[in-house]
Order: structure tokens, then C-alpha cells, then sequence
């Protein structure tokens, strides 16, 4: 048996070729669904899913137990173990630390892993390795490899040889596998007893992984291989990132004795192929610059990730026209590929039904096991709250229990400042139990219970502090039964398993109203566990957590696959065949196109700590594996040049180009190739509005009973409806909520209390000081978050606001009725314009209203017909609820 290579001038044209009659009929193993997908699109006779699948699959299955969790979780505790007692000493020089190499080892371990890993797939002899030429962590690395060969540890025993009976039962589950997850329409189990084993074509792959290479390798020595590739002689340079990988193979490359790709100058993507093409081979004097290349231009990725929404909402539309024939992306008058798929990040949150099937870890339960292993520390045995969005997930997914769903973490929120420098939960509860004895002893009618209830931990009751308080204590109860018998090292991961399986059937299978969707992830969650159950893994506690996702993983559903609206240009090469193969009207839109998403970082070439010099200078490469490897890495750079031509030369229908300009930190260049061929960049423009977006500038609010107001609330009517609805409506009255409002509020304060307490008096320096330092040591308790040089600001100010505004001539003015008035328009906006500043429109906002005119102006009728629209204005910084109405950043940012 032997492995031969081949390429092809046209994919539409591969039953062309004259090796097609031997071929047609083998097992095939593509680089992605993607091109397993489009070849049984376009050559439907011949090609079946199952027949096609990807390389992926059926390394899964024939190396299944080096390919399995369990597998990767004992490996990652293994090497956990070795990092935290091996000797590195030897390795590093006297100037560095140990402790920071091991630190630096254990942050990194699934890179170390996946280092190592490799090593072992590529069979590397340590014997070879030139340790002088390693950087300290590939020394380490090294040595942990070492180790593992010297000790044949067997997590890390890679079977090495199978007989041809082996392969042909994993080429029999694979094709069964992949015939399962297929369709009704394209399941055919009939068909699989045409394929002949004997035969196994390997197609598209570029990027080559060793494991990938080993396993072609080995289905050399049973089975005639065949491995083919896409190759246009006429774009030569393009393509020579392939020729580049594949000449290192033992075998000869036979390239297509016949060119069938001669219609690119008949699409207006053909032509800037073959533009490009030109660019890169230098053949400037063929460049045909008549055809205006446009480059849509979105401002950022959020921008771009609108346009696609928008896209897709119109093919749902369409869809249900047809009755839901098909998915969505069919109906999608456009096929979008980006360099850069993070815009998926985003859909994700519009369209989460169109990601597959979420991971229980995405669930709140799931954030729950996350968020109480970050918050145990194993050194101390305790809690210890490095990130307070823990305590948020642990409160609020329904394991600890509460009167009404929602109740605890919303007191926790509101009490948050109150407790924000404390790092344990018994500190916290501390804290609290003190806040509860403050309200508790405050007399509701006094001033001082006035004006502490605008401050958002003063406007909870004591039984709903009682509440947290017991959520608080239960939450420490869970983490002392799942982590009290855990140390820093050396930990049982099977024992912490079988409590989480205890919680999860005990506590969330029993709940009643657990929907069904969920009730089977969580069963599929357990069949995992029990999958897995035979893990012996021991190791530290920070290993156990990054190893969760690994355990806390459901067993894949059938059919329950991610459908991804923006693809990589890697799913490129198989769907320009079969998009064309359905539908000639699909515009394809080529995305990202800016130099910084068109490249790679270096991380994106090997896994850390191994580098380019690692393999090649670190060792001498002997085996063809190994060169084929490294250099299918670094012309990973080459990899989305060439994708970009294929798609635009081998699409044949409309195409669409465009870039964005702004990342959160750099400002992103057009793609050079682009360029310089003249393209023009043309910022996008909603031309139509969404149909399906909510016009969010108000809200409506029907059947409300409204209390009595004053002429305060009317003055807030006036400034702004929505802030109207919130402030006063829902909540009552302004309650700060942030540390910048607050401390404004405190100086306010300050003020009004000296104001009161100097009225009429004369004006002394020092006495004034000496009284604002008084009221802070006595408001120090209600405003625990601020430090000693912020209290002194506050000090400051109100001394500086009395001075310009309380006194006139050596003396406090006396307060009267329109002072006491201008105080509570302060407390209630924390900024007023005076008389003098205000323009018409303020004026006639915070001008005095008799209760009549309240009552006439904000009647039940008028309310309930009001739609509460945001207005923007110069107060809007000082509003209590300006992280809901979000109006103040919607502005600044146009």
C-alpha cells in the first residue's frame, strides 16, 4: 500500500480528473464538515455523508482513548503534579525565580500539555534536543517530557501500531457516526456497504497536526491513500503555501494534467482573483484596474455584527414564508466569511438558538460550580472573593434558597458598597449585621433617615438583610461541604465529582420547575460524569478548576450542532460548493479584510512555550512528519491570503468586500493587497431600518397606580420622562447607587448640614473646618467605601462651595424658604443650574409649582398615556439611574 498525492485544477470539475474512477468509491476524510458538506452537495450521485467525513472524527474514534477527556484530565493533574515537584533548579540561572518558572508552568498548564502532547505525537527523542538553544520554560517543558518517556507513564502512552482489522472497525463506527448525525433526507445506512475500505482519500487539509499525520502515516501502511488538494497553475504564487507543505511528504506530488479553471474573468470575483494573483506574482502589468473594487467600511465589530443581525432577520422572515423548510442561513440573502469570526461573540447573544446547544457550564447551575471553585481558597480553607461577580452567579442560579426568586442578590446589589473592601463571607456578614442595627435604630420621620435613604444600601429593610444574610451563610455551608477536605495539593478530583453529582441530582433534577430541555442536559451532564468516573486524577486545587469544563460537559446531542452565521475562511474551500449547487442569487461577503485580521499572532502558530526556534534550531528534524508539521504552522500566515483568492475565483456569483475600521485598541488598515489595487473603502449606512428592532427612546407603562407627587417629581418630569418613570414611579425617589454619586451627595451633605447649623452666623474659618471634619467622622460609618484622602476631598469642597455661595460679607446668610427649596432640588439632582447659569429650557424645568399644578400635570390619565422618553441632557451624568437608561453613553459615543 502507499500514499500518493494529487491535485486538482477546478473542485466543480473533480470527477474530471483521471484519477476519479479510483477515488469515487473509497471512505474520504475531509479537513472540515464544511468540504464534506459541499463534495456531497456537488457530486450527489457519488458522495454520501459518512462516505465523507472529516479527519477529525475518525482520529476521534481510532484514537479514542488518547482523544478522551479522561485522558486529557489525568494528563493535565500528571503534569500538574510534575510542575509543582521536579527539580528545575539545574535549568534556570541563579537570577531567576523558581517559584516564578513554576507559577509561570502552572498558568499556562493547558499549553504545557498540549506541548507536550505534541511532543509525544511527533515521537521527538529528548536525546536530540539541543537543551542550549531553549528558552527557560522549553527547558522545563522538556524535562517534564523526559520524565513522562522515562517513566512510561501511561496517560501519556499513545498506541504506536494497529492491526488492519482495528482500522477497518473505526472506518465502519466513523462512517456509522457520521451517517447518524446527518439528516432524515440524507441518511442512507444501505449505501455504506459501497464504500471500499481499502481505499482512503484525504482532502483539503492545510493545516496539519501531528496526530493528523500520524494517522495518514499509518493508513499508508494498510490502505492505498490518497491525498488531494485544490492547485490552479495559474495563480501559482497563491497557491505555493501548499506546494510548500505538501513537497516535505515522502510522496510525489502528480499535479492535474488539466487545467478546467477558464471562467474567472466572467465573474466580478474571478477578476479580483485574478488581480490579486497578479499583485502577489509581480505582474503588475496585467492588472486590470477598469473594474472599481468597493470595500464596505463598518466602524467597529458591534457595527458589523448589526449588519449581520439584520441579514439574518430578514432570512427568518423569509423562512417562515416557507413554512421553515429550511434553516435560516438557507434564506440568507448573503453567506458572510470573516478573517476574524469573533462577531460571533455577539450573535451569539442575539441568535443563542443558532449556536447548537448550550454548554451546561453556560447555564446559571453551570456558573454556580464555576463561581464557588474560584471562590475557595485552598491555602487558607475558606472563601475568599478575589472578583464579587462570583458571589452574584452563586446567589442567583437557585441553589441556595429564598423566599421569592431574584430577592437575595438583588439586596446583595443594592448592599455592595456598603461590604465592597471585604474578601470573606464571614466579614461580609459582619458587615452586614451592622448595617441592619443602623436602620433599625434611625426614627423613620427624622432627617437623618431622610436623608440617608437615598443612598441605595439604606433603602433595604431588615428582614431583607436577615435574608442575605442566611443566603450568605448557606453559600459558606455548600463550599465547606464541597471543598473542607480539599488542600492545595494532592486533591481527589473523583471525590469533589461525586458531590457535584450529589447536588445535581439531589438539587436541581428534584426542583419542579425545571423545564425539560434542561432536566436532559443535566442528565446528559451525569452520563458524562459517569463516563468519566474513572479518572484517578490527584492534583492541585487550581488544576481541579481549570479541569471543570472537561468534567461538566454534556454528552453531545444528535442534530444539536452549531449552525455559525459568520464562518471562518476555513469553511470557505466546501461551501462555495454548495451554496453554488442550491442557489446562484447568494451574495458572498468577504469580511475582515484589514491587515491586522488578515495575519496571525504567534500563539496562533504553536502552543506555549514552543516557538519556531524550539523546532527549528532546538532539534534536527529527521522525519517527514515533523517538517510537514512546522511548516504547515508557519504558512498558517499564507493559509487566509489563499483562502480569500479561492473564494472569490471559484464563487461564481456576486461578491461583497469589507473591513472594520476600529478595534477596542488599535485602528485597523485596509488589507494591503486591497490596497493597492485601488479599492475604495465606503463607510456603511443603514439604508432600510430594522423592522424587527423595538424603538427603545421610550417605554409605555399600562395600569399603574401612581402615589401622590410633589412639585420635585414634576421637575424631574420635566427634565426627563424615562428618568420620571424610574426615579419616581417605580422606585420613589432618587437612590444613589454608584461611589461618584455618592460621594457627590455626601458633599451635599456636608453643606446643607453646615448651612443649617451657621445660618445667619458669622463666618470663622477654623469653626467651619472643625464642624465639616465633625459631620464626616459622624457620616464615616454610612459611607464606609471611601478612603481617608476622598473624605478629605469632600471636606474640601464643602468648605469651597460654603465660602463662594453661603457667605456674604463675613457672614452666613440666613436660610429661607427659597434656600431650604434650592437644598431639596440639590438632593434630589445633585446638580442645579442657578438663576443666573440656567438657560430658558432649565429655567422652566426646576421653576416652583403649586400642588395643583402637579396634580393637573402628572394626573392618572396623562401618565398612563405617556410614552417616557429619554431626553439627554447636561444632568444626565448626575442621574441615579443612568446604567439602566444607558442614554448618557448612547450620546457621547455619537
Amino acid at each position: 500500500m502507499a500514499i500518493v498525492i494529487y491535485t486538482y485544477s477546478n473542485p466543480y470539475r473533480l470527477h474530471r480528473e483521471l484519477y476519479w474512477e479510483l477515488i469515487k468509491n473509497g471512505f474520504h476524510l475531509c479537513a472540515s464538515q464544511t468540504l464534506a458538506n459541499g463534495l456531497c452537495d456537488q457530486y450527489k450521485n457519488d458522495f454520501f455523508k459518512g462516505k465523507l467525513t472529516t479527519i477529525t472524527r475518525f482520529i476521534n474514534t481510532l484514537y479514542d482513548e488518547w482523544e478522551s477527556p479522561a485522558t486529557e484530565i489525568n494528563q493535565r493533574a500528571v503534569v500538574d503534579n510534575l510542575i509543582g515537584y521536579m527539580a528545575f533548579d539545574e535549568l534556570i540561572a541563579e537570577d531567576i525565580s523558581i517559584d516564578d518558572i513554576r507559577l509561570s508552568l502552572k498558568r499556562n498548564r493547558a499549553y504545557v500539555v498540549k506541548s507536550i502532547r505534541i511532543m509525544f505525537e511527533l515521537c521527538m527523542n529528548p536525546d536530540h534536543i539541543q537543551d542550549a538553544a531553549l528558552t527557560y520554560e522549553q527547558k522545563c517543558v522538556v524535562e517534564i517530557y523526559r520524565e513522562l518517556r522515562r517513566t512510561r507513564n501511561k496517560f501519556f502512552s499513545l498506541k504506536d501500531g494497529f492491526s488492519v482489522e482495528e482500522i477497518d472497525a473505526s472506518i465502519t463506527k466513523t462512517m456509522e457516526d457520521a451517517l447518524r448525525d446527518a439528516s432524515y433526507k440524507e441518511s442512507n445506512p444501505d449505501r455504506l456497504a459501497e464504500v471500499k475500505k481499502d481505499t482512503v482519500i484525504v482532502h483539503g487539509i492545510h493545516q496539519f497536526s501531528p496526530i493528523m499525520l500520524r494517522t495518514i502515516e499509518m493508513l499508508g501502511v494498510y490502505k492505498n491513500v490518497f491525498i488531494l488538494f485544490n492547485y490552479v497553475p495559474d495563480y501559482k504564487n497563491v497557491y505555493q503555501t501548499w506546494l510548500n507543505i505538501y513537497s516535505w511528504f515522502e510522496s510525489k506530488i502528480t499535479f492535474s494534467t488539466q487545467n478546467f479553471y477558464d471562467h474567472s474573468k466572467a465573474f466580478e470575483g474571478g477578476r479580483i482573483a485574478d488581480n490579486i494573483a497578479a499583485m502577489i506574482a509581480g505582474s503588475t502589468a496585467t492588472i486590470d484596474y477598469s473594474d472599481r473594487i468597493e470595500v464596505t467600511q463598518f466602524d467597529n465589530q458591534t457595527e458589523f455584527a448589526g449588519y449581520i443581525a439584520k441579514k439574518f432577520e430578514e432570512a427568518e422572515v423569509e423562512r417562515s414564508k416557507d413554512n421553515y423548510a429550511h434553516s435560516a442561513l438557507y434564506y440568507m440573502n448573503e453567506q458572510i466569511y470573516a478573517a476574524n469570526s469573533n462577531v460571533n461573540d455577539i450573535l451569539k447573544i442575539y441568535f443563542p438558538e443558532q449556536f447548537g446547544e448550550r454548554n451546561f457550564l453556560d447555564y446559571p447551575i453551570g456558573h454556580f460550580f464555576i463561581a464557588i471553585t474560584n471562590l475557595w481558597d485552598a491555602e487558607s480553607k475558606g472563601m475568599l472573593i478575589q472578583d464579587i461577580n462570583d458571589i452574584y452567579e452563586c446567589l442567583s442560579c437557585g441553589i441556595i434558597a429564598e423566599g421569592r426568586k431574584g430577592q437575595v442578590v438583588t439586596t446583595f446589589d443594592k448592599c455592595k458598597l456598603y461590604f465592597q473592601d471585604e474578601k470573606t463571607i464571614r466579614r461580609i456578614i459582619k458587615k452586614l449585621k451592622k448595617l441592619k442595627e443602623r436602620i433599625e435604630d434611625m426614627d423613620s420621620d427624622s432627617s437623618e433617615s431622610k436623608e440617608l435613604s437615598r443612598i441605595e444600601y439604606y433603602d433595604v429593610s431588615p428582614d431583607e438583610i436577615d435574608n442575605l444574610i442566611t443566603a450568605l451563610k448557606a453559600l459558606n455551608e455548600v463550599a465547606d461541604t464541597f471543598f473542607k477536605d480539599f488542600s492545595d495539593q494532592e486533591n481527589d478530583f473523583k471525590a469533589f465529582y461525586d458531590k457535584v453529582t450529589d447536588v445535581l441530582v439531589k438539587q436541581v433534577l428534584t426542583k419542579e420547575d425545571i423545564d425539560s430541555e434542561f432536566r436532559e442536559i443535566v442528565q446528559r451532564v451525569l452520563e458524562h460524569l459517569n463516563e468519566v468516573q474513572g479518572v484517578e486524577a490527584k492534583a492541585s486545587f487550581d488544576c481541579l478548576r481549570e479541569t471543570m469544563q472537561l468534567y461538566l460537559q454534556q454528552v453531545p446531542k444528535e442534530g444539536k450542532g452549531a449552525r455559525w452565521i459568520a464562518r471562518n475562511f476555513e469553511q470557505i474551500d466546501g461551501d462555495v460548493l454548495r451554496k453554488y449547487s442550491k442557489n446562484q442569487d447568494k451574495i458572498y461577503h468577504f469580511a475582515c479584510l484589514s491587515d491586522q485580521h488578515m495575519s496571525i499572532t504567534h500563539r496562533d502558530e504553536f502552543p506555549w512555550p514552543l516557538d519556531i526556534d524550539f523546532f527549528e534550531v532546538a532539534q534536527a528534524p529527521v522525519d517527514w512528519k515533523y517538517q510537514v508539521y512546522v511548516t504547515s504552522r508557519l504558512e498558517y500566515k499564507n493559509f487566509r491570503r489563499y483562502a480569500l483568492v479561492y473564494g472569490l475565483a471559484f464563487s461564481k456569483c456576486k461578491i461583497k468586500l469589507s473591513y472594520i475600521k476600529n478595534a477596542p485598541d488599535q485602528e485597523n488598515e485596509l488589507y494591503y493587497l486591497l490596497k493597492v489595487l485601488n479599492a475604495t473603502p465606503k463607510p456603511y449606512i443603514l439604508d432600510t431600518p430594522n423592522a424587527a428592532k423595538k424603538n427603545d427612546s421610550y417605554i409605555t407603562v399600562e395600569e399603574a397606580l401612581y402615589r401622590e407627587f410633589s412639585q420635585y417629581d414634576l421637575m424631574k418630569y420635566r427634565l426627563c420622562g424615562y428618568r420620571f418613570l424610574l426615579e419616581t414611579v417605580i422606585e420613589g425617589k432618587s437612590v444613589y447607587k454608584d461611589d461618584f454619586l455618592l460621594k457627590l451627595y455626601l458633599t451635599i451633605l456636608l453643606e446643607h448640614r453646615a448651612r443649617k447649623e451657621f445660618s445667619g452666623k458669622t463666618y470663622v474659618k477654623n469653626m467651619v473646618r472643625n464642624y465639616l471634619a465633625e459631620q464626616m467622622d459622624e457620616l464615616t460609618f454610612d459611607f464606609p467605601f471611601m478612603n481617608r484622602s476622598e473624605k478629605i476631598d469632600a471636606i474640601n469642597m464643602a468648605e469651597d462651595y460654603l465660602e463662594k455661595k453661603a457667605v456674604l460679607h463675613g457672614k452666613f446668610t440666613s436660610i429661607k424658604n427659597k434656600d431650604i427649596d434650592y437644598m431639596l432640588k440639590r438632593e434630589n439632582f445633585l446638580s442645579v443650574p442657578s438663576s443666573k447659569a440656567a438657560n430658558e429650557a432649565f429655567s422652566e424645568v426646576f421653576k416652583n409649582s403649586t400642588q395643583a399644578e402637579v396634580e393637573h400635570t402628572l394626573s392618572d390619565e396623562n401618565l398612563n398615556q405617556d410614552k417616557y422618553r429619554r431626553s439627554y441632557n447636561s444632568l444626565c451624568d448626575k442621574c441615579a439611574d443612568k446604567d439602566i437608561c444607558l442614554e448618557i453613553f448612547r450620546t457621547s459615543r455619537k
